[in-house]
């Protein structure tokens, strides 16, 4: 029972913050002696003083360094908090220079849009070196347009002219029809060398 009590005297003297909680603390340990016998007063209240004066030598060592536990475990978390925010401040800066990024690029991308559709307000604002830059890099399109545009052409049965031709005839090897067209002749349309063997090919 003693150890039980033990604990909750000093549970209690762990909260006395101020000399007067300490000697409130006291004066209501010896209340609890009074209204015993002259005998038993004086038993008890040899063992409380003794439980008293232990306990508070157990908090007296005791409590500076719970507090420095708890002051060293307060500034632990402070400063995991602070490097924390920083942290979270700098990924965040990262992110806003990302979004501002993609908004230049974004505008940038509208401002070509426009040039290349011919918007003339929008080539009215270039100077003549850029007009320049936009026709060459315009030409330069222009002339890949027309090479690819040239190799379709040339990949077109020469039959029907519709579909691209797929085909290859042996012996003399010509690719020059579809595989519709190929079903029928029965001679190469470039050579006129009659057909043996016709195959279809996968051309890139």
């Amino acid at each position: 029972m003693f150890e039980n009590e033990d604990d909750i005297l000093f549970q209690e003297i762990l909260r006395c913050q101020t000399n007067e909680d300490i000697q409130h603390l006291v004066y209501s340990q010896c209340l609890d002696i009074i209204g015993n016998s002259v005998q038993d007063q004086l038993s008890l209240s040899h063992k409380q003083l003794f439980r008293v004066i232990r306990l508070f030598k157990e908090y007296i060592n005791q409590k500076p360094t719970q507090l420095q536990d708890q002051r060293k475990s307060r500034q632990q978390a402070l400063i995991q908090h602070q490097q924390n925010c920083i942290l979270l401040q700098y990924q965040l800066q990262l992110e806003q220079n990302k979004v501002s990024q993609l908004h230049l690029d974004n505008e940038m991308m509208k401002l070509q849009l426009k040039i290349y559709q011919g918007d003339l307000e929008t080539l009215k604002q270039q100077n003549f070196e850029d007009i320049k830059k936009i026709e060459n890099q315009l030409f330069n399109t222009l002339k890949q347009i027309s090479l690819y545009k040239d190799t379709l052409i040339q990949k077109i049965c020469v039959i029907c002219m519709q579909k691209e031709y797929n085909m290859i005839m042996k012996p003399c090897g010509h690719i020059c029809v579809c595989e519709y067209c190929s079903k029928y002749i029965d001679q190469c349309p470039i050579d006129k060398e009659k057909i043996t063997k016709i195959k279809k090919v996968y051309l890139s």
